[in-house]
């Protein structure tokens, strides 16, 4: 027979409680709280995705369809127009007896009370209205155009926040790997310098120095992480995709410089090229079609019409023969507003003004493109300057690294001179990666300035 001692029963209540907490942590661990899928993604796909699932595009297109309805709108204007109308109405007759001398010889004798029908037919067709028609069916046509230069520009926005958000990922996580090797660099220095703490050649402050140098690059790495889930975060969103469970992994991008142009032919192709200036251009027409339909106002209008009436003064909506009345009409209609011709010139003086101010605009857009793309030519090729100073510098560090090490072994340098000249590596190598990321973005920056980043090759086609 078996004894059961009172410590026994703890240990036996410990495993009751224990087994199933053990069991539910294993499975919390194995079950994630939220499936993440990694997903590569390159530079194309991610302006294609981006291109696809924009909102902002989706709502120029509604623009565009809303200016082109408007354009139809404008052309119906040019066809006939039908109307009908019935009207059916009690009507109280005072005088029921009709005579008119010389015309009847016996009076008419009319019922005091009866309903009274009538029905209109017509079919009207303007034939000249000082081209006001024209000038409808050219302004939507103008209209229609503005809506598209708009949504071109709103594109290129959206392309060029994709551009910097997916390089601003790629810069993460080259710092990321640049992170892992340091890390790696410095626990096999603290690992050294433990084995020579035990032989006596190092003190245990120089240990110390080593895991603080670990510590501190650890803290680097997390941060470095959590601002990578921000902006994984932040470029799911603009692709469209599921922005909790999306990891995306970003492919390398071009290392070698662009080959550059020089400044003038940037500053004429985006003269060229950029969207606003275009938009200008139609608005100045538009100003000049609202011109011209004020004077049209002037001009008289011709249109033809022909007309059909039902008449019938009895109580019966088809009445019998002989008992109602349908005439028909044909004819021309002539029309001249005269006061036009003195009311029109300050509404003329109000468009030429408001054309003087497009054209002062467009002055001043075509200042801003000069000096948008002059900066922008400027700073990429400061990034180039920069990147070749920053590849000198990394062969520099890393040869004083190689130095540092070889005294550090030696007994010759101290441990501070050797986190330095890691420490320098290490900076050295973060530079230069993040010199050649900024200079991407100043290149499609660049692009976006004389309006040709959409015509890249880079820029794919949803």
């Amino acid at each position: 027979m078996e004894v059961i001692t009172p410590k026994m029963r703890i240990l036996k209540m410990k495993w009751l409680i224990a087994v199933p907490l053990l069991l539910a942590g294993t499975f919390l661990t194995l079950r994630p709280a939220a499936a993440q899928s990694s997903q590569r993604i390159t530079l194309e796909d991610a302006l294609r995705l981006g291109l696809q699932n924009s909102k902002t595009l989706k709502l120029s297109q509604a623009k565009i369809d809303e200016a082109e309805a408007r354009y139809k709108q404008a052309a119906d204007q040019q066809l006939p127009t039908i109307k009908a109308s019935a009207m059916g109405s009690g009507a109280y007759i005072p005088t029921h007896k009709i005579q008119i001398k010389g015309l009847m010889e016996e009076p008419v004798y009319l019922p005091r009370t009866t309903v009274m029908y009538i029905g209109t037919f017509a079919v009207e067709k303007a034939i000249f209205a000082g081209h006001k028609l024209r000038y409808a069916k050219t302004s939507a046509d103008l209209l229609k155009k503005i809506a598209g230069l708009n949504a071109d520009r709103d594109k290129d926005d959206i392309l060029f926040n994709i551009v910097s958000a997916y390089i601003n990922l790629y810069k993460i996580d080259q710092n990321l790997k640049i992170i892992a090797q340091n890390l790696d660099d410095v626990q096999g220095r603290l690992e050294e310098t433990q084995n020579f703490e035990e032989q006596g050649l190092a003190t245990l402050n120089d240990v110390l120095r080593f895991k603080l140098e670990k510590s501190n690059v650890e803290l680097t790495r997390i941060e470095l992480e959590n601002n990578r889930k921000v902006a994984n975060y932040a470029l799911a969103i603009l692709l469209g995709l599921p922005d909790d469970s999306t990891k995306i992994e970003v492919d390398s991008i071009q290392a070698d410089p662009h080959d550059v142009q020089p400044l003038d032919a940037y500053l004429q192709e985006a003269l060229r090229s950029r969207k606003d200036l275009a938009t200008y251009n139609y608005q100045n027409q538009l100003t000049d079609i609202s011109i011209r339909n004020i004077n049209a106002d002037k001009l008289p209008t011709l249109g033809v019409g022909a007309n059909v009436y039902y008449v019938n003064p009895n109580s019966q909506f088809i009445p019998p023969a002989n008992s109602f009345l349908i005439p028909m009409t044909l004819g021309l209609n002539l029309s001249w507003n005269i006061s036009s011709l003195y009311t029109s010139k300050h509404k003329v003086a109000e468009q030429e003004v408001k054309k003087r101010e497009v054209e002062i605009g467009k002055s001043a857009a075509s200042d801003q493109i000069r000096i948008d793309v002059n900066r922008d030519y400027r700073a990429y090729q400061q990034t180039l300057d920069k990147i070749k100073v920053l590849q000198t510098a990394v062969e520099q560090a890393a040869e004083n690294d190689r130095i540092m090490e070889s005294k550090y072994r030696n007994q010759l340098a101290t441990t501070t001179d050797r986190i330095d000249a890691q420490t320098l590596l290490y900076q050295s190598k973060v530079n230069l990666a993040l010199a050649r990321a900024d200079a991407e973005i100043a290149y499609y920056n660049l692009l976006k300035s004389t309006g040709t980043i959409a015509a890249t090759g880079a820029a794919a086609q949803p």
